[in-house]
């Protein structure tokens, strides 16, 4: 027992002390290239948390326009070079046009949890394209220099002519660039997974259901290592309400780390996330072996394990183009269809092995030698995740 509670303790202590808080004074990129000949980024960002100095800034946001040029110009000048704009790969310039300086107080600056956003105009007038529509079929990508640091995490919004609705990269100090990003919708559709091309195919009109079969899929089929883990939960026990109290915490627990770390606001690296997944399987399989009844200290287990799943959901979710305009409702969706492909795992297994559940040897001959090929499957994940 005292050997769990450390082991709990350690995981508590890891997820905790990676996690990071950033989220109300976020920072928000909005790219527009619906105007050829005036393609702009707007960037909304809490200078007093990051290119200024709380008390510069307020200073600042009480001169007259001229003198706060000549203030914030070096801070302008820094984002500048650490912000890449490239399109078709070409790096491309960009001017200050506007800007709009916000505080209420030098108290209101210093808070972080009452943002003061700065919006700066930029002009990417100089792309280097021939013409309108060689923009509408080129791709752009926004990177952040490693030494740059802004108020994490960064959302980036693109708008096209050629797309109904924009599209959203989120940005994190751990994942700073967009990857390339296709302005034309077809082009879009045509590189991307099967799983993007539903999002992007659908998002116009039911942005919901798409990214409800697409966290469906992320379960099954491709969630093979999430499914085994939902397997190691099915059969510790043959009562229905051991089952259900762990699926709930479960649940809850991956729902609130996948919100949490698409939202940037908890940054794990994924060699660090699927090691440990594969961890969590066989941990769960060799306490089944061990401990055939529900505990509390199993709750905790299965709640941090869920976390840590949860992180997993992110990783594959930051993959795909969230559409701006409804971001919250597809990470919403996406974890509908996360829980809907694990109903699915668990209805399944009752109808394989369900029946069986009253028989009196059902403990010794099918969930001692599943559980025991849980663990062997969990334990070539971790060695295959480490090594290779």
């Amino acid at each position: 027992m005292k050997l769990k509670k450390v082991i709990c303790g350690l995981f508590l202590l890891f997820t905790t002390s990676i996690a990071q808080a950033h989220l109300l004074n976020m920072t928000n990129l909005h790219l527009d290239t619906t105007n050829p000949d005036a393609v702009t980024l707007r960037v909304k960002i809490d200078l007093g948390q990051s290119l200024l100095s709380p008390q510069d800034y307020w200073r600042t946001v009480n001169m007259a326009s001229r003198e706060q040029w000549v203030n914030i110009e070096p801070a302008v000048n820094k984002l500048l070079d650490g912000l890449g704009i490239f399109v078709n790969g070409v790096a491309v310039a960009a001017n200050l046009e506007t800007w709009s300086l916000v505080a209420t107080s030098l108290e209101a600056i210093e808070n972080p949890l009452s943002p003061q956003m700065a919006e700066l105009t930029f002009n990417l007038n100089n792309l280097g394209l021939e013409s309108s529509t060689a923009l509408a079929n080129a791709s752009i990508e926004l990177r952040i220099a490693e030494w740059l640091e802004v108020p994490w995490p960064a959302l980036l919004r693109i708008d096209s002519a050629s797309r109904q609705l924009p599209v959203s990269r989120l940005l994190t100090s751990s994942d700073r660039s967009s990857r390339s990003v296709p302005l034309s919708a077809d082009s879009a559709i045509a590189g991307s997974s099967f799983a993007a091309k539903l999002a992007m195919e659908f998002q116009g009109w039911i942005p919901g259901l798409s990214w409800v079969a697409i966290g469906f899929q992320h379960i099954i089929p491709w969630g093979l290592d999430h499914i085994v883990f939902v397997l190691g939960l099915f059969f510790l026990s043959t009562r229905l309400s051991t089952l259900f109290y762990q699926v709930s915490c479960f649940t809850v627990a991956h729902s609130l780390s996948l919100g949490l770390a698409t939202l940037g606001m908890v940054l794990v690296p994924a060699s660090i996330v699927e090691p440990l997944i594969a961890a969590s399987i066989i941990f769960i399989a060799v306490d089944n072996l061990c401990s055939p009844v529900l505990s509390r200290w199993r709750f905790v287990v299965v709640t941090l394990f869920g976390l840590l799943h949860g992180l997993g959901f992110a990783s594959a979710l930051s993959e795909l183009l969230l559409p701006a305009e409804n971001f919250y409702t597809a990470l919403l969706m996406f974890n509908l269809g996360v829980e809907a492909g694990q109903i699915a795992v668990l209805a399944l297994a009752f109808a394989a092995v369900g029946w069986l559940r009253s028989w009196t040897s059902y403990t010794e001959r099918v969930a001692r030698p599943a559980t025991v090929t849980i663990a062997g499957v969990g334990t070539y994940w971790l060695l295959k995740r480490v090594i290779f």
